[in-house]
C-alpha cells in the first residue's frame, strides 16, 4: 500500500514540476514579447525557443500554446508560432474592451471601499511604477504597471475579471509598448497612478472612473 501511495505522490510531484516549468517558461516568453525581443510577424519554433531558454521542448510548446489562447501568439501549421501583429481594428477592439472592463472595475473598487492594508498596497505599487518610469528598463516599468492594475482590479475578488484585464493589457503591448517612452509620457502616465489610488482610497467612484478613462487614453489607436 505504501508503494502505491509513494507512486501517487511521485506523479503529483511530477505534475506540479511540469506545471511550474511551463508557467515559468511562459513568463519568460511573455517577457520577451513585451520587451520586443520577439518581433511581430516573425515565426519561432518551440524547439529553438526551448534551446534558447534551456528547457525541454514540451514545456516550451505548452507555454506557447497557452500564449496562443491568450491572443499573443498564433500557431502556424508545420512551422511554429508567430507573434501576433495587431491591426488598427484589433487595437481599437482591445481599447474598447479595456474602457468597458477596466474602468468599471476601478469604479466598483472605489464604491465598495478599501481597507487600510489595501490602501497602503495601492499607494506602494503606484510609487513603484513612478520609480520604474525613471529607469531605462521598459519591461521593469511594464511589470510594475501590471502589478498596480492587477492589484487594483483584484480587490473585486473576481479572478476571471482580473485575468481578462491582465490579458487585454498584454495584448495592447506586444506590438509597441514603447510609445509612452517615445512620446515622453512615461513619467506622467506613472504619476496618474497616484491620483487613481487616492480616488479609490477616498471612496470616490466617479472620480476614480474619470481618472481611469484619462489614463487609458495612451492605448487609444
Amino acid at each position: 500500500m505504501k508503494r502505491t501511495q509513494d507512486w501517487g505522490d511521485d506523479l503529483v510531484l511530477a505534475a506540479l514540476t511540469r506545471s511550474t516549468l511551463k508557467d515559468s517558461t511562459e513568463a519568460l516568453i511573455r517577457r520577451a514579447l513585451l520587451s520586443g525581443a520577439m518581433r511581430p510577424g516573425e515565426i519561432y519554433s518551440a524547439n529553438s525557443l526551448a534551446a534558447r531558454l534551456g528547457v525541454s521542448n514540451s514545456p516550451a510548446r505548452e507555454a506557447m500554446m497557452s500564449l496562443v489562447n491568450k491572443g499573443l501568439l498564433e500557431l502556424v501549421r508545420n512551422r511554429g508560432f508567430r507573434v501576433v501583429e495587431l491591426t488598427d481594428r484589433d487595437r481599437q477592439e482591445v481599447y474598447d474592451l479595456r474602457r468597458l472592463i477596466e474602468v468599471e472595475a476601478v469604479r466598483r473598487v472605489a464604491e465598495q471601499g478599501v481597507d487600510a492594508d489595501q490602501a497602503a498596497l495601492l499607494r506602494d505599487l503606484g510609487e513603484r511604477t513612478v520609480a520604474a518610469s525613471g529607469g531605462h528598463d521598459m519591461v521593469e516599468y511594464l511589470e510594475a504597471d501590471q502589478r498596480f492594475h492587477a492589484a487594483l482590479v483584484g480587490m473585486l475578488r473576481n479572478t476571471r475579471w482580473t485575468a481578462i484585464v491582465e490579458n487585454l493589457r498584454d495584448q495592447s503591448r506586444i506590438n509597441g509598448s514603447y510609445h509612452l517612452q517615445e512620446r515622453g509620457r512615461l513619467e506622467s502616465s506613472a504619476l496618474e497612478h497616484r491620483d487613481i489610488a487616492e480616488a479609490v482610497v477616498a471612496g470616490d467612484p466617479a472620480r476614480a472612473a474619470e481618472l481611469m478613462v484619462r489614463h487609458l487614453n495612451y492605448a487609444r489607436p
